[in-house]
């Protein structure tokens, strides 16, 4: 029961972070351009990575390990959001937009899980 009661509060924290800063990014830049979605993956991306080398050679519960990996930054980050709004903007002709989308949320997304994980590892 507490590893249930791990993923839901950090699945909900996640998701609250999620939303805000989602928002917050989306209205400070272009309305035609899913900003607000890349941030939040792009961020927790490089947050996996780097949370992932931190703990590794620490002695985390594993109802630690739920909280953060598998209820917040599985609530954090958004690639169901992610792949409606690329199909959204396939479906409305915005091809260009949605192909740099998905490229710049896939190529650059690994890559910050890579440095997330070297930079933690220093």
């Amino acid at each position: 029961m507490t590893k249930i009661l791990a993923i839901m509060a950090g699945g909900s924290l996640g998701s609250l972070f999620r939303y805000l800063i989602s928002v917050f990014v989306q209205r400070n830049t272009s309305q035609a351009f899913p900003f607000g979605t890349l941030a939040v993956n792009l961020a927790g991306s490089f947050l996996i990575g780097y949370l992932w080398a931190f703990f590794a050679g620490t002695r985390l519960t594993n109802e630690w390990k739920l909280f953060i990996f598998t209820g917040f930054l599985g609530g954090f980050t958004t690639f169901s959001t992610f792949a409606r709004e690329a199909t959204q903007l396939l479906k409305v002709g915005e091809y260009r937009i949605a192909f740099t989308y998905m490229l710049v949320s896939n190529v650059v997304g690994i890559a910050l899980v890579f440095l997330g994980f070297i930079l933690a590892r220093r």
